[in-house]
């Protein structure tokens, strides 16, 4: 496990090892409380690209795609208060399989562990706050 304290600004540390890393097929689960970053995280990471796309919360239409060129597409989902009976029934394991790079708000243990039983190449960022800075605990 990778652990880096960083400033909103700086994120683009981050950002350059998850494009080293990850491929097409990567489920990256985020988890940290409300606030804690996990939209900026990937908004950083979308826009690393020089995208002209509005990077948003997918908070109520629960998925957000982005086309992109290294991974066809970029894929966000906000699992916000949702089970994991829940997320079966609005398809989230289908909607997985999508070509493309997922991250997943609010991707608790249990969607971690019925993912890899599953098959699914799974990673976890946690985050914290920590007064101005977050603690990004990455696991890829």
């Amino acid at each position: 496990m990778d652990r880096f304290v960083l400033q909103e600004n700086e994120l683009n540390i981050l950002c350059e090892l998850l494009k080293k890393t990850l491929h097409i097929g990567s489920i990256v689960l985020l988890q940290g409380d409300i606030g804690s970053g996990k939209t900026t995280l990937v908004r950083s990471f979308i826009e690393s690209f020089g995208t002209d796309s509005i990077v948003g919360s997918p908070t109520f239409s629960l998925v957000l795609s982005y086309e992109n060129a290294q991974y066809g597409s970029i894929y966000h989902y906000d699992m916000y208060r949702k089970t994991l009976q829940d997320m079966l029934e609005l398809g989230l394991l289908d909607m997985l399989m999508n070509e493309g790079v997922h991250f997943v708000e609010w991707g608790e243990e249990n969607l971690h562990q019925l993912l890899a039983q599953n098959g699914f190449s799974v990673s976890r960022i946690a985050i914290t706050s920590n007064e101005n800075n977050r603690i990004y605990e990455v696991s890829l």
